[in-house]
Order: structure tokens, then sequence, then C-alpha cells
């Protein structure tokens, strides 16, 4: 029965770990994406503002895009147009922001999950030395 109640819980950690890692790789993906359209501002002719801003999907009638700002939770890139109105680049995918906060919940919830596991496998063993 230890055996199982092992197995149980490696496989929870390891899911937690997984879980974990696929959270940071979505955070990267974005931080690049985001990073790569930031980065090619200011670099070369017609470059400012940002191409992604100018002739994004989301561009208000008539507006004129004056700069951009990079968010960092969730991962975006705002643009800015004179009047003050602010919308999404459209850098980032739509898909990305949701995934991530997906994973972290599911990462807290199976960290917290095996916490808990070892806390009552701990328990068990100290239970099982003191009775007689």
């Amino acid at each position: 029965m230890a055996e199982q109640g092992s197995a149980e819980s490696t496989l929870l950690r390891g899911t937690a770990i997984s879980a974990a890692s696929a959270t940071v790789l979505l955070y990267l993906l974005g931080l690049l994406l985001a990073g790569f359209a930031v980065s090619e501002v200011g670099s070369g002719a017609d470059s400012t503002p940002m191409h992604q801003c100018r002739y994004a999907s989301d561009l208000p009638e008539g507006a004129r895009v004056e700069t951009h700002d990079m968010r960092f939770i969730p991962v975006d890139v705002l643009c800015r147009t004179t009047d003050g109105r602010e919308f999404t680049s459209g850098v980032v995918p739509s898909w990305l922001n949701p995934a991530l906060a997906v994973s972290f919940a599911a990462t807290v919830a199976l960290t917290a999950a095996a916490f808990v596991q070892a806390d009552r496998r701990a328990a068990a063993r100290q239970a099982g030395r003191v009775a007689p």
C-alpha cells in the first residue's frame, strides 16, 4: 500500500512540475513575441509608431497612433492614440494569456495538493511510529 501512495505522490509532484514548466514557457513566449515587436521600433524608416499598432484591426476609426506600452501581466502591447484611447496591438496571440492563467492556476492547485498529500503521509508515518 505504501508503494501505491508513493507512486501517487510522485505523479502529483511530476504533474505540478509540468504545469509550472508550461506556465514558464507560455510566459516566456509572450515576452519574446512582445519584446521582438517592441525592439523593432526605432530601427529603420517608418518604424515609429509600431507597425503593429498602425495597422491593427482594433484601431479606432480615424484615430492616429501616438505610442505603445508593454504590459507584463497580462503580457500584451497596448497602443495609445493621440486622444488617449488604448487598444491591443495583436502582437501577443489572444489565446496566450488565458492559457497562461489556466496553467498558473493548475500549478498552484497541484502544488497545494502535493503539499497536503505529503503532510498527510508524514502524519500517517508519525502516527504509525507512536502507536503500539
